[in-house]
């Protein structure tokens, strides 16, 4: 009878975790659609020019800070310790410590972000010298001249990221979700309303940014209200704050290792030559379009699950959310992988070749995401397998996998750059995600041991099996269509269309002729919903 009683516990979590992790996914397939969209208008008016890059290298850099500061110091020490204080101190308590952490966080972003104003010349030409290649000098003026315009962002989404945290601890997670929609939305209408009038289109999709960044903030302070917090300029500095600094630390360091990958990633790039930075993000954008709606989703949504189960020290329930979460990583991702590995070069042409966006642009940015894609499934499981190590509150471990993740993937770049130049970077990104996956996997035994058991192997071979019937059936149609020499948007839409279609359908159509487990779920859900 417990074990009945545990299984339909563990079944109702899942069942949760699953609910939260479509709801949310839904908002983010919106934000991503758009962040698509946003690409689709950088293509346009900037293509892969000096511009493109510049933008590129500008709004990477605050970006940077706000993965390192923000999203790092959110899943690391504030969400962990919040939903300690709720689970055992109550609500009043897990506030009134988060608005001591934000009080913290407002005085030291406007330091930051003044100090990165001031000093954007240096940043530049630091980010230049490590790529060893010369700039030249007009496109390090412009990406100087973008980057101060651009600094102030890492403020507002930071604090953005607080509210974020305490509204994801309270489960509530739509609200933060949205916010990347109006980021999206800021971008896309300034370039679109400012940027044929300037010299510089660049600087149109920089004032987006900063817009972006306060509705970002804006946004969410209403609902953080709603929930009883109350902003009050208290600057003492509690013993939650503390606990959250000495985990922050090795995070700071862990985060740090992952940028200098990112940074070294895009100098070298920058090196190569105009529209390599672009082309590289470019495919990127379709990597993240599936690890923003599926994997950043599903993170986002166990990490309070995780945290409050570690807490409660339920340790069958910890390895149930892992093992699920594999399991339906696997599912979405192998597929996706296939699906855009055979038709890299269609889907950059019918997406971005537009406007400044030539043939070359496509075979520049197909090339890139010929190596991006393989990793696909790595990236998203190390997304998974990161916030376990939080929940427990350990910093450390995650940052010894992120140092070997740097080392493999600054080797590798300098060791392929010259012979794949973006491509090289690209299988580089690739092999370092890889090695991060690998070592977590190996670390993440000092905790609680989770194997590959019948149940998961059985998904995966599942998965497997209908992404192998899926890709038989896309190199087929594509043989069929001859799509590999069509061009553009009108060329592709009705081949491209049909090719998708089909192969959606068949992948499911195997799902449920092999009893595909997750599909099922899903299907069970989505059931339930509509009654």
């Amino acid at each position: 009878m417990a074990d009945d009683t545990s299984a339909q516990s563990q079944h109702k979590a899942r069942k949760g975790l699953l609910k939260a992790a479509m709801s949310m996914s839904v908002i983010t397939m919106v934000s991503r659609v758009l962040g698509l969209i946003r690409e689709q208008v950088r293509a346009h008016y900037l293509g892969t020019s000096m511009g493109s890059d510049a933008f590129g290298i500008a709004f990477q850099i605050p970006n940077l800070l706000r993965r390192l500061l923000a999203e790092g110091a959110m899943s690391a020490g504030f969400i962990p310790v919040l939903s300690e204080y709720r689970a055992k101190e109550g609500d009043e308590k897990a506030l009134s410590f988060a608005r001591n952490f934000f009080n913290l966080s407002l005085l030291l972003m406007v330091v930051v972000s003044a100090l990165g104003a001031l000093g954007a010349g240096i940043i530049v030409s630091a980010f230049a010298w490590l790529g060893g290649e010369p700039i030249a000098p007009e496109a390090l003026e412009l990406t100087t001249d973008l980057t101060r315009w651009m600094f102030p962002y890492i403020a507002l989404v930071s604090w953005a990221a607080i509210a974020q945290g305490i509204l994801n601890t309270f489960k509530i997670f739509w609200v933060s979700a949205t916010t990347a929609v109006l980021l999206n939305i800021a971008i896309i209408g300034a370039a679109l309303i400012l940027a044929s009038g300037m010299d510089q289109p660049a600087f149109a999709f920089a004032i987006g940014v900063l817009i972006g960044g306060v509705f970002q903030f804006g946004f969410q302070i209403p609902f953080v209200y709603k929930l009883g917090f109350r902003w009050r300029p208290d600057f003492r500095m509690s013993a939650g704050v503390k606990r959250v600094l000495v985990l922050l630390v090795p995070t700071i360091f862990g985060a740090g290792v992952y940028q200098v990958n990112v940074l070294v990633s895009q100098a070298i790039a920058w090196g190569v030559g105009d529209g390599a930075v672009s082309s590289l993000q470019y495919s990127s954008r379709l990597l993240e379009l599936t690890l923003g709606v599926f994997a950043v989703a599903l993170s986002t949504v166990i990490l309070p699950a995780l945290a409050t189960h570690v807490a409660k020290e339920e340790t069958r329930e910890v390895k149930d959310t892992i093992g699920f979460s594999i399991r339906l990583t696997c599912f979405v991702c192998f597929p996706v992988t296939a699906g855009l590995w055979l038709m890299r070069h269609e889907t950059i042409s019918l997406l971005f070749e537009r406007g400044t966006f030539d043939t070359q642009s496509t075979s520049m940015t197909a090339f890139a995401l010929n190596f991006h894609i393989i990793g696909l499934t790595f990236i998203a499981l190390t997304r998974i397998f990161v916030p376990v190590f939080y929940a427990y509150k350990d910093t450390w471990r995650p940052l010894w996998a992120a140092v070997v993740s740097m080392v493999v993937n600054i080797a590798a770049c300098y060791l392929l750059t010259p012979y794949l130049d973006q491509g090289g970077i690209a299988l580089a990104n690739t092999l370092s995600a890889g090695a991060h996956l690998v070592v977590l996997m190996a670390l993440m035994g000092s905790h609680i041991h989770v194997g590959i058991d019948r149940k998961t192997m059985g998904s995966i071979l599942r998965s497997l099996l209908a992404t192998a019937t899926m890709a038989t059936t896309v190199f087929a149609l594509q043989n069929y269509f001859e799509t590999t020499s069509l061009t553009g948007f009108q060329s592709l839409l009705f081949p491209y269309s049909v090719i998708l279609i089909t192969a959606v359908t068949v992948f499911g159509l195997t799902c449920v002729f092999v009893k595909h487990p997750e599909l099922t779920e899903i299907a069970g859900i989505a059931r339930r919903r509509r009654k």
